[in-house]
């Protein structure tokens, strides 16, 4: 059909080839841009295609930036473990996690801009498919961290919320950190390496004992 045909005089490539291209392209300006400032045109245009081809590949504009930001998010967390390796967390709070938040610092520095579109996207709360994308990917980033911890879900299940909660911490610190300016670089550094060894070494075990083992805790106001 000649509406998914590449214009004349432009390279020809295979399928995953001008997918990832024209991808790429819709990570950058969406990025760069809300949503509504991006036409199909432009990012036909820019990726060096026609809207036949884009919509043969994506279906439509916001399908393809659905997949974008799915790519914006998930990128850095697969470099990151990717990095970390099996041993990543296996001495909590040693050289191994510290050389882990390190390379995850670097990787979001270098795109600061797409990382926090990416983390924001779905912030409103009105779209259910970007809840639904930013959720599994968070979910597969946990899998992932806990994985790496080495802990045992059977035994220890309330280590999966315990992570994902460092996972919404550590946006908000990159928030605060590239976008607010209230920290440092170095004291970015210092919450990210000390936060998750301290929750895994020291609240996991209070938090996995059975309600019974808890000291009880006295009322406010309580004599």
């Amino acid at each position: 059909m000649a509406s998914a045909e590449a214009p004349r005089g432009r390279t020809r490539l295979d399928y995953d080839e001008r997918r990832g291209q024209i991808l790429a392209v819709a990570r950058r300006l969406f990025s760069e841009r809300p949503y509504g400032a991006v036409s199909t045109t432009e990012l036909a245009e820019a990726a060096g295609v026609t809207r036949g081809l884009l919509h043969h590949y994506f279906g439509t504009k916001r399908a393809l930036y659905l997949e974008a930001v799915r790519n914006l998010v998930g990128n850095p967390i697969r470099d990151v473990v990717a990095a970390l390796g099996e041993p990543a967390t296996r001495g909590a709070g040693g050289r191994t996690w510290e050389e882990g938040v390190d390379t995850w610092m670097r990787l979001i520095e270098r795109n600061w801009e797409a990382w926090l579109v990416a983390i924001s996207a779905g912030e409103t709360g009105h779209d259910a498919a970007m809840d639904e994308i930013l959720n599994e990917t968070r979910e597969l980033t946990a899998t992932q961290v806990i994985e790496a911890l080495g802990v045992t879900e059977s035994r220890s299940p309330e280590v999966r919320p315990l992570v994902r909660a460092f996972g919404s911490f550590a946006e908000e610190v990159t928030r605060e950190w590239l976008q607010r300016k209230r920290l440092s670089r170095a004291q970015a550094r210092v919450l990210l390496v000390g936060a998750l060894p301290l929750m895994v070494e020291h609240l996991l075990p209070e938090v996995s004992k059975p309600a019974s083992a808890r000291p009880a805790r006295r009322s406010p106001g309580a004599a």
